[in-house]
């Protein structure tokens, strides 16, 4: 039970509260802010941190590699897909004018890798409707460009073929959260760690959220962010989380490169973090046991990166495994995220299909103009 000095501080009742803090949760608070100041707003986080991908992710603010785009065109069309895509680019734009100076943006751009020439032969062939299709979002003609330099100068093996963007950048996701969260502090946002949500009542004007040690909330509005997470909230969207297991290598001497990469449709990606080395991914080894939201890793993965970093992308260089963690990010058939108002006093964005970095920002805005 609350203390009268925490009730009179922490209140049980706000105008706005979000469910989740990681980025789609910050950039809600953000946004709502921008447009009511006077707004009172609160977050409910089960977790001492986000609980999901935000500050577990691997800090890439990309919009997709070639192959990872042409496979969307396949499953969802070119319509769905540049709308997408947009969303995500305009996003990052988003990260860089509010926080791009203390968030160690590096606009460094990115290089998808190959190593089967009939693969890189096929996304080659259709890089210039690509380009041509994407020129609207990324305001150049040349987007994506074959890149003859990048394999010999980072010191690569087994990857012959090579295809860089000069419009994605690499981002410290723990500074984002930390200047994001600063700033929301300032603004009076009130933020309840270890506070587990069990039901949100949205059948009155106001919602009521039930919490598991904290009792009853009250507000005007409550949005739902918590995207791998919100199958407890939101049944009917069948969203399926997918872990992302991620390695960092100790400091490597001499490492010669300054990038972001992807291999194989997005589903491994690795880059610099000074002169380590990052690296993650690997669902696709391993689909029916990745699809959980349980925290993990598993020697399937682990032993493939590993396989990647000391044959592919660290041949020439001795390394050591410094940490490992993982994300649990959130997937849908769409594969587009759930972002919008339910009813006059409930709303989500969750569901990122694994590109939250870009997308919250620009959902969040989008959404909390709607509500007016």
């Amino acid at each position: 039970m609350l203390s009268y000095w925490e009730q009179d501080i922490f209140k049980p009742k706000y105008d706005y509260l979000i469910v989740g803090s990681g980025f789609s949760g910050l950039w809600m608070a953000y946004f709502l802010k921008k447009q009511n100041p006077d707004a009172e707003v609160a977050i409910l986080e089960r977790g001492t941190l986000p609980n999901g991908a935000s500050t577990k992710n691997a800090g890439f603010a990309c919009f997709g590699s070639p192959s990872e785009l042409l496979e969307n065109v396949k499953e969802i069309g070119w319509d769905q897909t540049l709308a997408m895509t947009q969303k995500r680019f305009e996003g990052i734009q988003i990260i860089k004018q509010h926080f791009g100076d203390v968030i160690d943006y590096n606009p460094c751009g990115a290089t998808e890798l190959f190593s089967e020439a009939s693969i890189f032969e096929d996304n080659l062939s259709q890089l210039e409707v690509l380009n041509k299709n994407l020129s609207s979002i990324v305001n150049t003609k040349l987007h994506f460009y074959q890149d003859n330099q990048i394999i010999p100068e980072s010191k690569f093996a087994g990857f012959h073929y090579a295809i860089s963007n000069r419009a994605e950048a690499s981002i410290h996701s723990g500074k984002l959260f930390y200047a994001l969260h600063k700033t929301l502090v300032n603004q009076d946002v009130k933020f309840f760690f270890g506070t587990e949500v069990e039901n949100i009542d949205a059948s009155q004007k106001m919602a009521v959220v039930k919490t598991k040690n904290l009792g009853d909330f009250e507000a005007q509005h409550v949005c739902i962010c918590t995207n791998a997470f919100s199958n407890i909230f939101l049944p009917e969207q069948k969203i399926q989380p997918g872990r992302g297991q991620v390695i960092i290598t100790k400091p490597i001497e001499g490492l010669s490169f300054n990038r972001t990469f992807h291999i194989d449709k997005g589903y491994y990606y690795f880059k610099n973090v000074g002169n380590r080395v990052l690296f993650g991914g690997g669902r696709n080894l391993d689909f029916e046991g990745e699809n959980t939201d349980q925290f993990g890793h598993t020697e399937l993965i682990q032993n493939q990166l590993l396989k990647y970093l000391k044959e592919w992308i660290l041949p020439k260089f001795d390394f050591e495994i410094d940490l490992k963690w993982s994300g649990i990010m959130a997937f849908n058939e769409s594969k587009t995220p759930v972002s919008k108002i339910i009813q006059p006093n409930l709303s989500a964005s969750v569901c990122m299909n694994g590109m939250g970095v870009a997308l919250a920002p620009y959902l969040a805005r989008e959404l909390v103009g709607g509500m007016g």
